[in-house]
C-alpha cells in the first residue's frame, strides 16, 4: 500500500518510480477458524488497506472513500499525498501483489503486522500505458504495519515498506 520504486525503505508512501502496489491483490480475506476473531479482524483490515490503496492507485484517486474506511492518520495523509503526486505526474498503477501477513504483536487497541509481499506491480503513464522508468522486476517487499482500533474497526495507522527485502519475522 505504500511503495513504488527501487530498493530502499519507505515511510508508507511511495517514491515516484515504477514499482507500485496496484490494481489486484491475489490474496483472499482471512476466514480461518483457527485464529481468534480479533486476529482475523486485524488481518482482514490489513488486506483491506492494501486493496483500498491498489484501487485508488489504479486511477490515482486520492479521494477514494475506501482509503478513509481502511486507514487513519498519519498513513491516510501519506497515501493521499502520494496519490496526488501520481495524479499530477499522469501516473497510475497496474499489477498484482500477493500478501503473506503475520501478526507479531496484538493488544486490545493496537496490532503489528509483518509481511513479505510479492509484488508484480508497476507505475505507468496513464496517457500512454508505458512504464515509468526505472522499471524494476517483480520482487519481495518487507512490510511492517501498525493497525489501531478506530471505534469498532481496525485501520492502518502506519506502514513501512522495504523494497526488495522481506521484513524480519515475516
Amino acid at each position: 500500500m505504500a511503495s513504488c520504486g527501487g530498493s530502499g525503505a519507505s515511510d508508507g508512501s511511495h517514491p515516484t518510480t515504477t514499482r507500485a502496489k496496484s490494481a489486484t491483490t491475489t490474496s483472499l480475506p482471512v476466514t480461518t477458524t483457527t485464529l481468534a476473531p480479533t486476529s482475523v479482524a486485524v488481518l482482514n483490515a490489513y488486506r483491506a488497506g492494501w486493496a483500498a490503496f491498489e484501487q485508488a492507485l489504479a486511477t490515482a484517486n486520492p479521494s477514494d472513500p475506501e482509503l478513509a474506511a481502511t486507514m487513519v492518520e498519519p498513513q491516510l495523509q501519506s497515501v493521499k499525498a502520494n496519490l496526488f503526486a501520481d495524479k499530477r505526474a499522469g501516473m497510475v498503477g497496474r499489477g498484482t501483489t500477493t500478501l503473506h501477513p503475520k501478526i507479531t504483536a496484538l493488544s486490545a487497541t493496537t496490532a503489528t503486522v509483518v509481511d513479505c509481499a510479492y509484488s508484480r506491480a508497476e507505475l505507468l503513464y496513464a496517457a500512454t500505458g508505458k512504464p515509468v522508468p526505472p522499471v524494476t522486476p517483480p520482487e519481495n517487499d518487507g512490510v511492517r504495519a501498525t493497525l489501531v482500533l478506530s471505534g469498532s474497526t481496525w485501520k492502518v495507522y502506519k506502514q513501512t515498506v522495504t523494497e526488495g527485502t522481506c521484513a524480519p519475522g515475516s
